[in-house]
């Protein structure tokens, strides 16, 4: 289980750094996202965050995942009231099942529409 958890980071790592995504330090000491990654501009300011957590099928319906989510999308929210573009995502693994199941945490967890997209790897 362990290793499709870590397969997963490390698939989705080797694709934002081909995008231009460096992985940095989480800007909140409560909320530690399995990714946390940053696109700069020549000046250093962050044009672009992107926020990943990444669960597989037994963990996804977990008190900690849920949490996670939560302080995820409310993490997305302050930063765009503080005009940062930032992506959430939900990454999974490739299975039909497992993506019924994010989809059903997600709008049971933000019946107004989450912030978080899904993700399959």
């Amino acid at each position: 289980m362990a290793e499709l958890h870590e397969s997963l980071i490390v698939s989705l790592r080797k694709r934002l750094f081909k995008r231009g995504f460096k992985i940095t330090k989480q800007l909140t000491p409560a909320y530690r996202a399995d990714i946390f990654a940053e696109r700069l501009s020549v000046k250093g300011r962050v044009i672009e965050q992107i926020v990943v957590e990444a669960e597989i099928k037994s963990t996804l319906f977990s008190e900690h995942t849920s949490e996670q989510l939560v302080l995820m999308d409310e993490f997305i929210r302050h930063q765009k009231a503080k005009r940062i573009k930032t992506k959430g995502v939900l990454l999974i693994p490739r299975d039909k099942a497992t993506l019924q199941l994010a989809v059903s945490l997600l709008r049971s967890l933000f019946p107004e529409g989450p912030s978080i997209k899904i993700r399959q790897l």
